[in-house]
């Protein structure tokens, strides 16, 4: 873990980056591997073509992003950390922001350690390279 989620509406795909989006938030967890080392990162994107926001507007977009992480990291790390995770998003879009209405929401979910089963040879793979 992390696990990040971009979930965004589909009339973002020609403007978006969604992509560029992607790399942006991975690069920022690798800026932490004694925090949320690299073989554990995963950054997808899920977009959504059925949706109504707002007043029903076709412009309107969205972006929501839920990271999972694994329960233990002390609170002043995850509110700094997630706080400038959160800044990349909205920087990645303040131009889509100023040209139309776009809703950012960017949550942290904790997972519970005996819900949690994962197996992962990504982290001995990692070091043979």
């Amino acid at each position: 873990m992390p696990h990040c989620i971009v979930e965004y509406s589909s009339n973002l795909e020609p403007t978006g980056r969604i992509g560029a989006l992607l790399e942006k938030i991975a690069a920022h967890f690798r800026t932490a591997p004694e925090v949320f080392p690299t073989g554990g990162v995963r950054v997808r994107a899920i977009p959504v073509s059925h949706y109504v926001i707002a007043d029903g507007n076709p412009e309107h977009a969205y972006v929501n992003v839920t990271c999972r992480i694994g329960a233990g990291r002390p609170a002043d790390f995850r509110k700094a950390f997630f706080t400038q995770a959160f800044e990349i998003v909205t920087e990645h879009f303040a131009e889509e922001t100023a040209r139309r209405g776009l809703g950012i929401t960017f949550y942290v979910d904790q997972a519970d350690p005996e819900g949690s089963w994962k197996t992962n040879s990504i982290h001995a793979h990692m070091a043979k390279a």
